[in-house]
């Protein structure tokens, strides 16, 4: 399935997030890469229903004294000017965003690497 989305800006918190260990282990280990500490947000047209999509779902867990909520991560292509890099999409338990924001991870700053702006439009190949 090909998701395709416009590049947002968001709340700064994905690089809050990203840098706690504990998260990126986990994303390290179901997703195979070491995520960039941010997340690049992407506002779909319309919302969809990612519950019957693969996912992996990590742990709550606690941080300095704080509880942490596990996430749940789905395996993508992000496909970019005729280049495809694995990522994925995190689904946060507890989030500030809307419904439809996509929060993506990547092993490389994306919005730099590609020179994206907000309104950019990107597609993300969701694995099967």
């Amino acid at each position: 399935m090909i998701i395709e989305g416009k590049v947002v800006s968001g709340l700064g918190e994905g690089k809050k997030y990203l840098s706690i260990k504990k998260y990126k282990e986990d994303i390290k280990k179901y997703l195979g890469f070491y995520p960039y500490e941010g997340t690049l947000n992407i506002l779909l047209n319309n919302e969809i229903d990612f519950s019957n999509f693969k996912y992996f779902e990590t742990e709550d867990f606690t941080h300095n004294n704080k509880k942490y909520y596990g996430i749940r991560l789905i395996p993508v292509n992000i496909l970019i000017n005729d280049t495809k890099i694995s990522g994925g999409i995190v689904l946060p338990k507890k989030t500030k965003h809307k419904k439809n924001i996509l929060e993506i991870i990547a092993p490389i700053k994306l919005r730099e690497k590609f020179n994206l702006k907000d309104g950019d439009t990107i597609k993300i190949e969701v694995k099967r």
